[in-house]
């Protein structure tokens, strides 16, 4: 598919297409999702396909999170958080 076709399937303009492909824009969440539409693939599948040092920790963490029911996600971000504090308290014991 061409920068033109998908630009035409988003209702964008090539040159915004161009942005996103060079990382000089990133595209929205709902754009992200039009175009995991429009590639007949799941979202996770578009950060799984990205370089793995253009990708954000926070970036990353959303990728591994889809799917995860709210439940889920609560649980995984408050073991985080408690993972965090306690790395943080053995940081200033030491």
């Amino acid at each position: 598919m061409t920068q033109e076709q998908l630009a035409f399937a988003l209702d964008v303009d090539p040159v915004t297409v161009s942005r996103f492909e060079r990382g000089v824009t990133l595209p929205s969440l709902p754009t992200l999702h039009r175009i995991a539409d429009i590639f007949g693939i799941h979202l996770a599948r578009l950060f799984e396909e990205a370089p793995q040092e253009k990708r954000s920790d926070a970036e990353t963490l959303g990728a591994l999170m889809v799917g995860l029911s709210q439940a889920e996600k609560d649980f995984l971000l408050e073991t985080i958080k408690r993972f965090c504090a306690l790395k943080k308290k053995t940081r200033q014991g030491k």
